[in-house]
């Protein structure tokens, strides 16, 4: 197999490039999202320009996604180089120059190490006919769901949300008391959590949340109790409440997390 060119440090160049210069959106757009060269259809026949990678974790290996194109111009068509958008994409063409009628495959190496979050990588394919503009470009979607190795200090699974502990002691309480508690958490998904307590099962002298207010995808935290003495009334002794968490998928019982406090 024969490799062609690859830039693979593509998108590092131009960030470079805009610490010493103020590019403007054009310009940005022609190394970023470069115009195909005109009537390009007519020359390379993909039989797919996007593949769809499905949901990837950083712990799987390089994934190899293939693209098949058949010259169906009367030309030979002589691919220079392949550009990609990202370094954790690579790219090789069993053959660079395709005479008419035949194919080549082009393969695109995907590693998801490093990579939480939403897959969008494309690739653009060059030939001796444009240097400035390519002739095809080719992309890659997806998802990667952060490394098991990142969630190794959460003991409990919640849905998406890892949690450190599922209990929580406030130690001893009085009606002066504004009492803040936390337990260390994290959304192991690939959407934004935000986290509540259904209601009916919170006292009125707790109150439940996360910081941030919002968790996104791979980002840790704290659910935050806290308590308002004032509202204890006449409450006293042991105490102990099960709260059932609210935006999290799971049974009752896998997202229930127990406090425990003795008011005085």
């Amino acid at each position: 197999m024969r490799t062609v060119i690859i830039w693979m440090f593509i998108l590092l160049s131009v960030s470079s490039l805009m610490a010493q210069k103020a590019f403007s959106q054009k310009e940005l757009d022609a190394v970023l999202n470069p115009v195909l060269v005109e009537h390009a259809e007519e020359m390379l026949r993909f039989e797919r320009m996007e593949i769809n990678a499905g949901t990837l974790s950083e712990d799987d290996k390089p994934q190899v996604f293939a693209f098949i194109c058949t010259n169906i111009g009367t030309e030979k068509v002589v691919v220079t180089k392949i550009t990609t958008t990202c370094g954790c994409t690579n790219a090789q063409i069993d053959s660079p120059i395709i005479n008419p009628g035949e194919k080549a495959m082009i393969r695109l190496t995907y590693n998801p190490f490093g990579q939480p979050g939403t897959i969008y990588t494309r690739a653009f394919v060059y030939a001796s006919i444009s240097e400035k503009r390519p002739v095809a470009a080719l992309t890659i979607l997806g998802k990667v769901t952060p490394s098991a190795a990142l969630w190794k200090d959460y003991r409990y699974t919640m849905g998406h949300l890892k949690i450190r502990a599922k209990t929580l002691n406030m130690g001893t309480v009085t009606s002066t008391m504004r009492k803040v508690e936390r337990i260390a958490c994290a959304n192991a998904g690939s959407a934004p959590l935000k986290i509540g307590a259904v209601k009916g099962f919170l006292p009125e002298f707790l109150s439940l949340r996360t910081e941030p207010e919002v968790l996104e995808p791979a980002q840790e935290g704290f659910l935050i109790v806290e308590l308002d003495g004032k509202k204890l009334f006449e409450q006293k002794g042991q105490k102990s409440f099960s709260i059932l968490l609210d935006g999290i998928s799971g049974r009752p019982s896998d997202r229930t997390i127990k406090i425990s406090m003795d008011i005085k």
